[in-house]
């Protein structure tokens, strides 16, 4: 399933690794509940930016925001997994 996103992504040079639907949480606050995570891979905080401020998803950020109730962005820095 692709996100109306996904193209503006892959234009900025980033791309949707992956996207779930979310509920209660296993560990965390009883009432804590995810709906949807995705996982966006992008080169730079620099290219994120670019992004973020793209005239043409600044167009429908307000349909998100309408849609969700809350949200986090949270960053993330790979490091290597040694066997």
């Amino acid at each position: 399933m692709r996100t109306y996103l996904e193209p503006r992504w892959e234009a900025s040079g980033g791309s949707l690794l992956f996207l779930a639907e979310g509920g209660p949480l296993l560990i965390g606050p009883e009432t804590g509940r995810w709906d949807r995570v995705m996982l966006v891979r992008q080169k730079s905080v620099q290219d994120f930016i670019a992004f973020a401020s793209n005239r043409d998803y600044l167009a429908g950020l307000g349909h998100r925001i309408a849609a969700v109730a809350d949200s986090r962005l949270l960053p993330l820095v790979p490091h290597s997994v040694e066997a």
